[in-house]
């Protein structure tokens, strides 16, 4: 269960409003909830959800007031705890856990109720509901959306545009930046820094980097990521993109829609990421390639070309899943065929 000391609680709700958030029909069940938790840690007024059946033991074994759970496993549910049944229990409780714990959603701790010892530029328009923590600061020409959070020691640069309700954790950077509604960056990251950009000679010659990032709505960067802004054009990440820890997006990276970007993956310059694609941890794109839709790469492939839509990509270099395992299985024979004494 969520430690007090760090998090903010709201309700209790009743089951039908709980039901009511997540897109249900009413539940006719008399109770109100005051939290959430685990399965073998929920007691009579907490509520929990199951959707491993691997699980089944401890859901046999769960005190919980109720349990969000598929309709085939709702006869696995004790007979003292509520089954609200809907059809992805795992997303129904992160939508609940969000109402549950507003402030955790977006990644904002408690304001400290003290914010004097921050430098906001005049000429920066802040609106309304706006938390600027101590020495943060804002720049010349900055539009900060109502209902930010500006993190203690964090950078807003001259001309950076944040929309509504975004969070921008401590120590972080954003500049040379627009960034749409509902953006979280954070602590650490730097968004809008310079590409890696020279004329190589005897003496290299710095290229002016002169674009900008784009972070459309409900996009999330972690912690000590690093994204470049562009050479001549824009950096761009799309909607509700997801990108995890000590990740590198390389200047006029075009991102799309809704990926998930896991721990230290890294993309070179120019290439164009398609949407709903995934990347495991460690995993590199080289510069001007194109990586269709829906494509997932496996952690720590290193992906040397373009690949169209719907590709399962694998391997140093990176190649199509299959033709791994088949190259990967013709290899494993041949070694066993060698080892056989003739």
């Amino acid at each position: 269960m969520a430690d007090p000391r760090f998090y903010r609680r709201e309700g209790p709700f009743s089951i039908a409003e709980l039901a009511n958030h997540i897109g249900l029909d009413t539940v006719s069940a008399d109770l109100s909830l005051s939290d959430i938790a685990a399965l073998d840690e929920a007691g009579a007024d907490a509520l929990s959800f199951f959707s491993n059946a691997k699980l089944a033991d401890k859901l046999a074994a769960s005190r919980a007031g109720a349990v969000l759970v598929k309709a085939e496993h709702a006869d696995l549910v004790p007979d003292d705890t509520v089954a609200i049944i809907c059809p992805d229990p795992y997303r129904a409780m992160a939508q609940i856990t969000q109402l549950f714990y507003p402030d955790a959603a977006q990644s904002r701790p408690p304001a400290f109720g003290r914010q004097g010892g921050h430098a906001v530029h005049p000429d920066a328009i802040i609106g309304g509901d706006v938390v600027i923590e101590a020495n943060a600061v804002i720049g010349p020409k900055a539009e900060i959306g109502d209902g930010c959070y500006i993190g203690a020691g964090a950078y807003v640069g001259h001309g950076t545009v944040l929309g509504r309700g975004c969070t921008i954790g401590p120590n972080a950077s954003v500049s040379y930046a627009l960034l749409g509604n509902g953006v979280i960056v954070q602590g650490g990251a730097q968004i809008g820094v310079d590409g890696f950009g020279y004329a190589p000679g005897a003496a290299h010659i710095k290229i002016p980097q002169l674009g900008r990032v784009i972070l459309q709505d409900n996009v999330e960067i972690g912690g000590n990521c690093g994204i470049d802004r562009g050479a001549l054009g824009d950096t761009m990440v799309g909607e509700g993109t997801k990108i995890d820890n000590l990740t590198h997006l390389a200047h006029n990276v075009k991102m799309g829609r809704h990926c998930f970007i896991t721990a230290s993956c890294a993309i070179a310059g120019s290439t164009t990421i398609g949407d709903y694609v995934q990347m495991g941890g460690g995993a590199k794109v080289t510069g001007h390639v194109t990586i269709g839709d829906r494509c997932v790469i496996s952690a720590m492939s290193a992906v040397l070309r373009s690949f169209p839509d719907d590709c399962q990509i694998a391997g140093a270099p990176a190649r199509l899943r299959s033709e791994l395992y088949r190259d990967q299985a013709f290899m494993s024979r041949l070694r066993k065929k060698g080892d056989t004494p003739s």
